[in-house]
């Protein structure tokens, strides 16, 4: 049997842990974890193994579609609409695996480290769910 993903999301959103993995978690200073989330890897994660507030989030932005594309330039992609390439490389997505074609895990590891970084103000619209979730 395969081991869980646990991932941690923290106080006031400084810092998240990621383990294990195939990608590798950002230097984040400790701090207390406020909640801590299971992902079974026996199966492939579906959008209902997301936390309650990220599913939202993910309903909201893309209607749920791993592989949205919006904006002008198309820069806008996957289940949280992230900007590619400038804010999925910068929070830790590959520069050649676009969100649109990235799994469903690591678009939720770089939306968390976006959150860490910038709250929700990179959702100006869906972000209200993990403002209601999280407080920020």
């Amino acid at each position: 049997m395969k081991p869980n993903i646990i991932i941690a999301i923290v106080s006031l959103g400084a810092g998240l842990v990621l383990a294990p993995g195939d990608i590798s978690p950002a230097i984040i200073p400790p701090i207390t974890v406020t909640e801590r989330i299971e992902v079974p890897v026996s199966h492939d994660p579906t959008l209902e193994d997301l936390p309650l507030a990220w599913q939202k989030v993910a309903k909201c932005e893309s209607s749920g579609r791993l592989n949205a594309v919006s904006g002008k330039r198309g820069q806008f992609q996957g289940l949280f609409q992230i900007e590619y390439p400038r804010t999925w490389v910068a929070h830790g997505g590959s520069m050649t695996v676009p969100p649109k074609a990235a799994s469903m895990m690591e678009q939720f590891w770089v939306a968390l480290h976006i959150y860490v970084d910038r709250g929700s103000k990179p959702w100006p619209y869906c972000g209200k769910f993990l403002k209601e979730h999280y407080g920020k």
